[in-house]
């Protein structure tokens, strides 16, 4: 993707919003750092964007801190773009050249500076900002005072950005730097064996973020993954503790894990027993283990939080028995459990490595029936049917498989069951199967299809019934369509258009405007001119229209 031509590649309604924030002015600052820019870019909250360029403007690498997810590219990152295309016109170069002008480095000014001066400076910057002080201490503090200033450090990153005893979802990434802070403390911890105290801080920040969660909005994961990340550290150190620290480091997880602010949190809580299977060589330990191992949690109220409390369950069991009882008992174990449906994903695998295909398939179809109205175990049993049939070489039963997986949606079937057939008799399959898709109205797998195989006509007509489709798939349509692609086009922006009202709406029909102008090299002044007379009294959609130069 090259910054001079990258509308084409971004989602239509992205492209709208990044331009709409770059005419907004919501980039705060871009500067070029090293090896590639870096802008600050306001708005609900403020996000560094970064974007490395070849001297001939290829994007070569891009990264938003945002939270948003949906796609390759944020709207954050499609306003620098704009920008670094407007003020640029060879923005790598232009960059280099600039390097030796840019303002001197914060590490170069404070290293200029006395001792004196730089703890006036950190007293001064510590009285207005309390985490400052909080970081200080819990990073330089002694061994003994760690715990306590751990919890300050992560408080007082949490009161920072809370409104009254609530934190927003914009300030929630902010609120969890004291307990990233910690975190990354306890990895030094780790690499110096100091294996109990990890442990203790990685309960502290578990502590707090779990009482975090009850009052935030973590839409964007931010305390969960800090939780689950405090949680890997306890497994990173009691996969390595010495013995020494064994029955001390187990007893304070446990008597974590079974606190009642895990009830409700299965996947945590169970991440945390399991924690502890390496610290079971010792009898007593495992015997309180499995005490909890074989309770019926009584906050557990629906059969399927019961259900899956008892796999995650039995899965700590397993590990047990493997790791203390042997391979025999083990194996045995699965078998007498199959109704846990991991154990039964074990068992087909362990048969299909061994060649026994007549018990892999048993244990499948058996599988089938007990799970019939669960979907996803039922597709992954039949994909491990495939595999048998594959391996047994059962043609016949790979092709209803595979058309039966296929069918259901499932792509990566579609070269398996082509390759199942002549090439003299696929174009006549094919037809069939696509012409039995498009009248059962399966739009996923079809489209999917005609892409891949760039099946233009079907592709055409495709286009034509869900116009705004044009905006990904134009590009496989021309040359040959160039007329129709134009039209499908035309009729869009009109559709558009028509059902517009606010001011992001004009800007999307202006961008497919600049789409289709830049990718089709057709002529939109007809269909401008029809809007500008429509809509003439609309002054925001006018305003749209004016920036693309079309009135």
């Amino acid at each position: 993707m090259n910054i001079k031509d990258f509308e084409v590649q971004i989602d239509s309604k992205i492209l709208s919003r990044g331009r709409e924030y770059y005419r907004c002015g919501y980039i705060a600052s871009l500067e070029y750092d090293d090896r590639e820019w870096v802008a600050d870019v306001e708005g609900s909250d403020s996000y560094t964007v970064t974007v490395r360029l070849s001297d001939n403007g290829d994007i070569t690498d891009t990264h938003c801190d945002c939270p948003y997810d949906w796609g390759e590219y944020c709207k954050h990152q499609v306003a620098v773009f704009f920008e670094l295309r407007e003020k640029h016109s060879n923005p790598a170069a232009k960059a280099k050249s600039q390097k030796s002008h840019s303002k001197e480095s914060l590490e170069s000014i404070l290293s200029k500076l006395d001792k004196q001066t730089l703890i006036s400076l950190l007293l001064e910057y510590s009285k207005i900002y309390k985490s400052i002080a909080s970081e200080i201490q819990f990073r330089y503090s002694q061994k003994s005072d760690k715990s306590d200033s751990a919890r300050k450090l992560i408080r007082s990153a949490i009161n920072a950005v809370s409104h009254r005893g609530y934190v927003e979802y914009r300030d929630v990434r902010h609120a969890v730097n004291g307990a990233n802070e910690v975190l990354n403390m306890i990895d030094d911890m780790l690499d110096s064996n100091e294996h109990l105290s990890a442990v203790s801080l990685a309960i502290i920040v578990a502590e707090e973020m779990m009482e975090l969660l009850n009052s935030c909005d973590d839409s964007n994961g931010y305390v969960g993954g800090a939780i689950s990340e405090a949680i890997g550290k306890i497994h990173a150190a009691t996969h390595s503790v010495s013995s020494s620290n064994n029955n001390e480091i187990f007893s304070i997880v446990i008597k974590h894990a079974l606190d009642q602010m895990y009830d409700g949190w299965i996947d945590w809580r169970i991440d945390l027993l399991s924690a502890l299977v390496p610290l079971c060589k010792d009898k007593k330990n495992r015997v309180q283990l499995e005490s909890y191992l074989v309770t019926q949690d009584s906050h557990k109220t629906s059969e399927w939080s019961r259900d899956y409390d008892l796999r995650r369950k039995q899965q700590i069991q397993f590990e047990l028995i493997s790791n203390f009882d042997g391979d025999a008992a083990a194996q045995a174990y699965i078998n007498q459990n199959l109704d846990n449906i991991d154990f039964r994903y074990t068992a087909i695998k362990d048969a299909i490595k061994n060649n026994n295909y007549d018990k892999a398939t048993v244990l499948c179809i058996e599988g089938e029936k007990q799970n019939f109205s669960m979907p996803g175990i039922v597709k992954q049993l039949r994909e491990f049917l495939y595999i048998i049939y594959e391996a047994t070489g059962n043609l016949l039963e790979q092709k209803a498989l595979a058309l039966s997986l296929l069918t259901d949606g499932d792509f990566k079937y579609y070269e398996k069951y082509k390759e199942l057939h002549h090439t003299n008799e696929w174009a006549t399959i094919l037809e069939d199967f696509l012409e039995k898709l498009n009248r059962n109205g399966s739009r996923g797998i079809y489209v999917k299809i005609l892409v891949h195989e760039k099946h233009k006509p079907r592709l055409l007509k495709y286009c034509q019934k869900s116009t705004e489709s044009i905006i990904k798939y134009h590009k496989i349509l021309l040359p040959e369509y160039k007329r129709e692609v134009v039209e499908i086009f035309l009729t869009l922006i009109r559709t558009l258009a028509a059902r517009a009202s606010s001011r992001s709406a004009y800007n999307e029909v202006c961008g497919v405007i600049q789409l289709c102008e830049n990718s089709c090299i057709g002529s939109t002044s007809e269909v401008c001119a029809e809007i500008t007379q429509q809509y003439a009294r609309r002054p925001a959609f006018m305003d749209e229209m004016r920036k693309i130069g079309k009135l």
